[in-house]
């Protein structure tokens, strides 16, 4: 895979994970990348605050940076299990029937997301 096709495909199923996240927590008050916040420095314990203003500093929630540095591989495979296929690389034995060529490389993605964790009301 190349450097062009990596990036692509990594972005593509980052968002899509966001997506997906936001969509199972929809209920429980989590948001996954949040608009509108107001980032703090990068020595501040809470990565932001949401909303737009410092007045209604009350109404925030607090947004934290969630870090993610995995490693992942890539692999092109002919025959049976042709394509391109990108993946979190994971440590074992593989095993299965795919039968035919196929070659794969390794390598690594940090990247952050900031989240809104869900929030219990302390004073219940």
């Amino acid at each position: 895979m190349n450097l062009e096709e990596f990036i692509k495909e990594s972005l593509v199923q980052i968002s899509n994970g966001i997506t997906g996240a936001n969509e199972e927590l929809k209920d429980t008050g989590a948001l996954i990348n949040p608009l509108h916040i107001q980032v703090n420095s990068d020595s501040s314990q809470a990565f932001a605050r949401t909303g737009q203003s410092r007045k209604a500093h009350e109404n925030s929630r607090v947004v934290e940076k969630v870090e993610f540095d995995i490693a992942v591989s890539a692999e092109k495979g002919e025959g049976a299990s042709a394509g391109l296929k990108l993946t979190v690389a994971s440590i074992g034995v593989e095993a299965g029937g795919n039968t035919g060529k196929s070659s794969r490389s390794e390598s690594r993605i940090q990247f952050s997301i900031p989240v809104v964790f869900p929030g219990v009301d302390s004073n219940t």
